[in-house]
């Protein structure tokens, strides 16, 4: 028994340094497992699907991170604001559609949102002088956008902010002329809204500097000039073309001619492909500019902001007719309807 006693301490300091070792042990493991408090790691590997993440305009740094950590991205939002502020990018992220991988490099997906560099599997590209029922068939071909949602909430205005034309509130049938052409990256959630949201928020940006007041000078109204600039858009290929076919356009108006742009026709018929025939022609629509005269009720595309420039500010031509020439897209111009004619013997077929 005396030897018992005697032996125990020494028993009981192995137990305690194999009980801190375990310790030591497991806080290793631990750190080694996670990346540390501070981890540079973003998530834990159990998901390496690639997501798409929204990241929204007017978040701070602190609330991006708390988002990434939300959807699985990062482990942390607090590393990933730390990360931020070693980087020194606080100021730089930039709101976007990103594609990041769970367990992507924390600091790889820092300089990611601080460069704008979006996913390229939501990047979408709308091109000047398309329709919505245009837009809306290229969206069901080559994206994941739905045309037909498209179109549907294209034709209700009232479910969108209208953005203002040239400082005025429009009421309109629908979206026609406001949808900027331009590149957009589209959130998988409910795409054809925020693809349609993001495209009248880009006319407010991109047209608000737009001399606007050149309209009343022109004699017409904001929202006419977005009108005159989508059949500019529809009739030229030609860049330097634009202020001729606006001048044509003005010109005509001033002497109550009709302005016979056949892409009225066109849009009347949802005809964009294709000979148009005698019957084509008169057929009885208030955007038939061969048959009324005037302006159509409203724009029968989207233009891009060079048409939009042209219209507010055409060329001083005395221009009244143009024919497509034989010579790559161009048009030739004149104010003689004998010279026209003449011309018009030699266009190509369209």
């Amino acid at each position: 028994m005396g030897h018992v006693v005697r032996n125990r301490p020494r028993l009981l300091a192995v137990a305690g340094f194999v009980v801190l070792l375990a310790a030591v042990v497991v806080t290793v493991v631990s750190l080694l497992g996670t990346g540390g408090p501070e981890s540079t790691t973003s998530t834990a590997p159990a998901d390496r699907n690639p997501r798409q993440i929204a990241i929204s305009s007017g978040l701070s740094a602190v609330q991006i991170g708390e988002l990434l950590q939300e959807q699985g991205v990062v482990v942390s939002g607090k590393a990933f604001l730390a990360e931020v502020r070693r980087q020194g990018v606080e100021a730089e992220l930039k709101p976007g559609i990103y594609e990041l991988t769970p367990g992507e490099d924390m600091g790889e997906v820092v300089r990611k949102l601080a460069e704008g560099e979006q996913s390229e599997e939501a990047k979408l590209t709308i091109p000047e002088g398309l329709s919505i029922d245009q837009v809306s068939e290229r969206l069901t071909e080559k994206s994941t956008v739905g045309g037909e949602e498209y179109e549907r909430l294209a034709r209700r205005p009232q479910d969108f902010t209208v953005p203002r034309v040239g400082g005025e509130t429009v009421e309109v049938a629908d979206l026609e002329g406001l949808l900027f052409p331009s590149t957009y990256y589209v959130a998988p959630q409910r795409p054809a809204e925020a693809l349609i949201a993001a495209q009248l928020e880009a006319f407010s940006a991109y047209t608000d500097s737009l001399p606007w007041d050149r309209a009343a000078t022109l004699g017409v109204s904001p929202y006419e000039i977005v009108t005159i600039a989508s059949m500019i858009e529809k009739e030229t290929a030609v860049p330097e073309e634009r202020a001729l076919v606006a001048a044509v356009v003005y010109n005509r108006l001033k002497l109550d001619m009709r302005l016979d742009i056949d892409a009225t026709v066109r849009f009347a018929l949802t005809k964009w492909t294709g000979a148009l025939t005698q019957s084509d022609l008169e057929v009885d629509s208030p955007y038939n500019t061969r048959r009324y005269k005037g302006l159509p009720p409203g724009p029968i595309a989207s233009p891009g902001l060079a048409s939009l420039e042209a219209a507010l500010q055409p060329a001083d031509v005395d221009y009244l007719y143009y024919v497509l020439t034989k010579d790559d897209g161009h048009h030739f111009f004149t104010a003689s309807y004998d010279e026209f004619l003449k011309a018009s013997e030699d266009a190509p077929q369209q």
